[in-house]
This record gives structure tokens, C-alpha cells and sequence, in this order.
């Protein structure tokens, strides 16, 4: 049985607790068996020892909201990310095809991901989420009955949750964020028919009404809320759910890419000053915050310094992407802190990321990266 000792590290771990100047935390096979001040942990004879001296010792990283692909994309971007901190990855339009990467990546048939969460789409006809977008796999269904039956297709295929859209957004040239897709009925059934599975649902909503209507849904995850207004501040403060933000996707980083068509580029410009305000706000109320990107690997790391700049603390940003994400997600009893009986999803950088929360986006300060007690098995050069 492989037992790996981590000794003389800074520790933090996720819970929101001070950290710990000089910490041991011992891994057995995939999980945490013991972890706090070194004069309180023994190190077992039989160890792997590694010396963290000067470093620091953090749970890996869990981007709740990411776009994966497809083909053997998937593979090499969920590598990237393990390589670079992040050993959670939701895909949220991944779709039952999707469900067959993760059996494997869980079998260690394709190995050095990061963990793979997958969500798969409802959508109405002609919203958001459409069929003709490559990256986007699930069912469109309209009215009620069709879209539980849509849920119910989408978690007999293995669905780890469900995926729709409440307003439009950035991507197509004939929508706009202000317009709705579902109605309160079809919103109220599809969160009803998917909690009667145990599966969560993540909505994409920029604006009202689909702000208001997915809170008054009861869905789990609300996505971007680039245009939050005091409305939207409200029922979210007052519901406890989960806001995912996604930065990234409206930063300079992003929408100066010259990839994006120009309606695009346009669109996450005008909605950056507008978002963060949003953010602050609702960093100011402590509404729960989880990190996810709709970027790539690396993408976390940089929304944490969004969410610094738009007025959390270090500690609170770390929080957000690591135990925030992984109780929006329902997988805090597996991931998400550094605690014994947990998965050993972790990471050693060198520096302290509490004085300079950028560092954990350089490569060069990552030291190591597990994720089940394993480490990446790919060389990734940026």
C-alpha cells in the first residue's frame, strides 16, 4: 500500500482556517489519512517522504464551468489542467458522450486528468444551447412534460448533472442576453424532474428575466450574471445559491482574442465594467461564490485574481475555488479541502499564495500536483 508523507509545508486547507506555518499531511493510496501541525502528524515509517519546505501545501483547484470539446481534445486539456493546479473539471455541456471519457479517466484507463465532472444539456429549441454547436451535447425539449423527459434521457445516460439556459448570450449573432429561453413552467419542471434524480442543475443567465427565474426555480448553479442588477443581488442573497461568475470570459484576457467573431468581441466588452460590479456587490452581501471560467487549463488560476480585484481576500478566492466549487457541484464529501478521508487532490507551490494569489497561475512555482494521491503523466510546456 503506497504511503506518501508531504512534511514542513505551509498549509491551506480549503476550510477557510488559518494556515498552518509548518504542516505534515500523510496520503494513503488515493486519500488523505491524517494532515495538521508537523509536531501532531506522525510521519509512517514506510513513507515517501517529500520535504515542502518553503512552500505551500493547498487543495487542487475545481473549475466549475468549463467547455472540454471534443474528439481527444477532451483529454489533453483535462491533462493541462492537472498539470497546472486544477484536478477538478466540470464540463458543462459535455453530454452522454462525455459520461465514457470520464468511466475511463476513473479507471485509469486514460490516466493524468484532472477528475471529470460532466454535465449534459436540456435546452429549448432555438436558445442558447443549440444543436448546431459542436461543443454542446444534450437534448432540446420544449414544454414541460418533453423537458423532463429530456432530464430523465439525460441522467439514464450518466449524467453528473444537468445543464440548461434562462436568457441568451455572447455567441450567436441572432440572440441577444436579454432574451429568455425557458419559461418559469419549463424552468420549475426541469429543476423539479432533476432534483428528483439527485442531480444538480446549472443554469446560464446574463440578465433578467432569467436571473429571477431560475433563483425562483430553485436551480443550483447560477452561470455569469453579467448584467446583475439589484433585483438579481436580492433573490440571490436571500436564496443561498450558488453564483458562478465566470470572469474570464468577459476580461481583457478574453474578448481581445482574435479568434472571437466581431458581435462576440463586442458583446464581453460592453458586459466587463457591468460584471464586475455585479461581482463586487455580491462579494459585499457574501452571496456564494464558486470559481469556474468558461475557459481552459490555467483559466481558474486566473479567475481567482478577478475575484480578488473585484474585492475578495486571497484566502476567500482560494475558498471560492476550492471548497465554494465543490459544494456547488455536491462533491465536497469527496474533494474540494484538505481533510482526512478526502481524496488527495492537492498542490505544493513555492511562494505564498495568500501575499500573491497570481502565483498560482505560473507554472514555473508549481512544484507538484496529485489528484487521487497520482500525479500528471504528461510533460505540458506554456
Amino acid at each position: 500500500m503506497t504511503v506518501t508523507a508531504i512534511t514542513n509545508a505551509r498549509l491551506i486547507d480549503g476550510t477557510g482556517a488559518e494556515p498552518v506555518a509548518d504542516a505534515t499531511l500523510i496520503i494513503r493510496e488515493k486519500c488523505i489519512e491524517a494532515v495538521g501541525p508537523s509536531g501532531e502528524v506522525a510521519v509512517p515509517d514506510d513513507a515517501r517522504v517529500i520535504d515542502a519546505s518553503g512552500m505551500t501545501l493547498l487543495p487542487g483547484l475545481i473549475d466549475a464551468h468549463m467547455h472540454v470539446g471534443t474528439g481527444f481534445g477532451p483529454i489533453r486539456r483535462l491533462q493541462d489542467c492537472l498539470a497546472r493546479g486544477t484536478t477538478t473539471v466540470a464540463d458543462v455541456t459535455g453530454g452522454p458522450s462525455a459520461v465514457k471519457l470520464r468511466e475511463a479517466i476513473e479507471a485509469g484507463t486514460i490516466r493524468g486528468c484532472a477528475r471529470y465532472h460532466v454535465g449534459c444539456v436540456v435546452g429549448c429549441t432555438f436558445g442558447h444551447l443549440r444543436r448546431e454547436d459542436a461543443h454542446v451535447a444534450g437534448v432540446e425539449a420544449d414544454g414541460p412534460w418533453e423537458v423532463r423527459r429530456g432530464v430523465r434521457q439525460m441522467v439514464q445516460a450518466g449524467a453528473d448533472f444537468i445543464k440548461t439556459a434562462a436568457s441568451g448570450g455572447f455567441q450567436w449573432a441572432d440572440e441577444s442576453v436579454t432574451h429568455r429561453n425557458y419559461t418559469q413552467e419549463e424552468l420549475d419542471a426541469l429543476t423539479d424532474e432533476a432534483h428528483a434524480w439527485h442531480r444538480r442543475v446549472a443554469v446560464h443567465a446574463h440578465t433578467q428575466p432569467g436571473i429571477g427565474m431560475a433563483i425562483r426555480a430553485g436551480i443550483d448553479m447560477v452561470t455569469h450574471c453579467s448584467y446583475l442588477d439589484d433585483e438579481g443581488l436580492r433573490d440571490l442573497h436571500a436564496s443561498g445559491l450558488w453564483f458562478v461568475p465566470t470572469l474570464y470570459i468577459t476580461s481583457e484576457r478574453s474578448y481581445s482574442r482574435t479568434t472571437w467573431a466581431a458581435h462576440i468581441t463586442e458583446r464581453m466588452r460592453d458586459a466587463h465594467g457591468p460584471h464586475r460590479e455585479g461581482v463586487a456587490r455580491a462579494i459585499e452581501l457574501g452571496i456564494p461564490i464558486a470559481v469556474g471560467t468558461d475557459g481552459g487549463p490555467g483559466s481558474a488560476q486566473f479567475e481567482l485574481q478577478e475575484l480578488v480585484a473585484c474585492g475578495m481576500t486571497a484566502m476567500q478566492a482560494i475558498e471560492a475555488g476550492t471548497r465554494v466549487a465543490a459544494e456547488a457541484l455536491g462533491i465536497e464529501a469527496l474533494t474540494g479541502t484538505l481533510e482526512p478521508g478526502k481524496r488527495a487532490d492537492l498542490q505544493i507551490v513555492r511562494g505564498d499564495p495568500l501575499s500573491d494569489i497570481a502565483l498560482l497561475e505560473d507554472a514555473d512555482a508549481i512544484a507538484l500536483v496529485l489528484r487521487d494521491g497520482k500525479g500528471p503523466v504528461v510533460e505540458v510546456t506554456y
